[in-house]
């Protein structure tokens, strides 16, 4: 697993490498002009299908026009090229995409209520006999992980992990059970894999299932990847019907244990909760919001409200409309030439005395939005 991680890992960095060539400068701006007016408004069907059209046109010019593409256009490096396209594009549209349907964040809330509700179940209560559960941290380690990653590949990676991690355990305690001729089926898959969802009750995981299925391409979603897939989809299909006769329970007994379990989850997210601004206050000042009293905290909020915003960005923010226009006119103007360049290797040194130029505009622009002349 690891090696297959650091083998995608040297792929992209080869791919972004490529991309730093003069000769990719033309695949840059296309790339940049597809995100920055990517509409909004649109299905997940409508906006995962002109996402592959887009990634097929652009990698089949990019393979044959783009010299330093063209040149390593053999099977490997057409594939690397394929993998890196649509993590570059994807990793810069996920705020774009991800989540896309209005009903995406409400499905997330509910499943992971649901998983928090059954947070009791274990072996016994899907039928199968118990296995070493320290052996299946990993891969609720793998399955949390999702959410971490903005591309499709990187988060299909993670479920993948996860997978393989109880294909091991469920191939070795049968090992252990002297059952090594009789062949692992999705019986024997699916009850761990349900486990071990409940267990991880990832962020945001249906919307993250979603996002793979949609904007993973096709033609690269096939074999291992796509059963695994789909064996996790399975799982989250049981979860959300799951029923006291499905976990072996008397309805009584259901009621109460996931009464009990949402309880206890709530309670551990405000523990959680307390924790982290309490982290957030040792960080921040001096004083602790435990040593702190009203009067103090009123007494900073109006002096924070009489000085009023402090740095260019909130000053920006509460200009009025007509120098809102203002401002935006001025930024229009900029010629802001270098724009598509991603390093100073896509700069020559006869361009420095403009780059520098640019910068004295811009800079001058941000003074000026301090000051608050926009408004004068």
């Amino acid at each position: 697993q690891q090696q297959q991680q650091q083998q995608q890992n040297n792929g992209y960095a080869r791919f972004r490498e490529m991309l730093n060539h003069p000769s990719s400068q033309p695949v840059i701006i296309l790339l940049r002009n597809f995100v920055n007016k990517f509409p909004s408004g649109l299905s997940r069907n409508e906006a995962s299908s002109r996402v592959h059209k887009f990634l097929k046109t652009t990698q089949d010019w990019m393979l044959s026009e783009v010299v330093v593409f063209s040149a390593d256009a053999d099977e490997a490096g057409r594939t690397n090229a394929a993998e890196g396209l649509e993590k570059f594009l994807l990793s810069r549209l996920h705020p774009k995409i991800f989540r896309i349907e209005k009903e995406d964040a409400l499905e997330d809330a509910r499943l992971h209520e649901r998983f928090s509700s059954l947070s009791w179940v274990s072996f016994e209560h899907l039928g199968v006999p118990p296995v070493d559960s320290s052996l299946l941290a990993l891969a609720v380690k793998q399955l949390r992980y999702v959410d971490d990653y903005k591309a499709p590949r990187d988060k299909l990676v993670c479920i993948l992990n996860a997978a393989r991690v109880i294909n091991d355990v469920l191939k070795r305690t049968l090992e252990d059970n002297g059952s090594t001729a009789r062949p692992l089926s999705a019986d024997d898959f699916l009850p761990l894999v349900i486990l071990c969802v409940i267990k991880a009750n990832p962020p945001r995981l249906q919307s993250n299932l979603e996002f793979v299925a949609a904007f993973r391409h096709p033609t690269r979603l096939n074999g291992e990847d796509a059963y695994f897939l789909t064996a996790l989809q399975s799982a989250i299909a049981f979860v959300k019907d799951a029923s006291p006769k499905a976990l072996e329970v008397s309805e009584e007994e259901f009621k109460r244990l996931c009464a009990q379990s949402v309880e206890e989850a709530h309670e551990q997210e405000r523990l959680d909760a307390v924790d982290r601004s309490a982290l957030h206050d040792d960080a921040g000042g001096d004083v602790g919001d435990e040593d702190r009293i009203p009067e103090e905290e009123a007494a900073e909020s109006a002096a924070a409200a009489a000085a009023g915003p402090t740095t260019v960005e909130a000053k920006a923010a509460l200009l009025s409309p007509a120098g809102r226009e203002r401002l935006a006119a001025k930024v229009k103007a900029l010629p802001l030439r270098f724009e598509a360049a991603l390093s100073a290797r896509h700069l020559r040194l006869d361009a420095v005395p403009a780059l520098l130029s640019e910068y004295r505009e811009l800079a001058a622009l941000l003074r000026e939005v301090e000051r608050g002349d926009f408004d004068l």
